[in-house]
Order: C-alpha cells, then structure tokens, then sequence
C-alpha cells in the first residue's frame, strides 16, 4: 500500500511542478511576444505564483515514505 501512495505523491507533485514550469514560461514568453518589452510587475508575478506552486510539490515530495 505505500507503494501506491508514493506514487499518487509523485503523481500530484509532478502535476504541480509541470504547471509551474507553464506559469513561468508563459511570464516571460507572453508580454515580450505582445508588446516586444515585457511588463516587470506581471512578469514577477505570475513567476512568483509558479516559484511558490514549484515549492508546494516540493513539499508534497516530503510526504514520501520508505516502507
């Protein structure tokens, strides 16, 4: 049984972090696509959502267990 919880963990941790890694990417890559120079408070932003987003599955990676 900690098997298959381990592996939910890690399913919902990868979920996370590949949401993250979306947020940042679209922080940088939009405004300078839309405007050619990006936005300094939308970029800190939404990059700091997906830093804080990155930390809660780090987290949840805590949660692991050896059995």
């Amino acid at each position: 049984m900690p098997l298959i919880r381990n592996e939910r963990l890690k399913l919902a941790a990868n979920f996370l972090n590949a949401i993250s890694i979306g947020l940042i990417g679209i922080a940088i890559l939009r405004p300078v696509i839309e405007t050619g120079s990006p936005s300094y408070t939308a970029l800190a932003g939404w990059t700091g959502i997906g830093l804080a987003i990155h930390g809660v599955a780090q987290y949840i990676l805590g949660f692991l267990r050896k059995d």
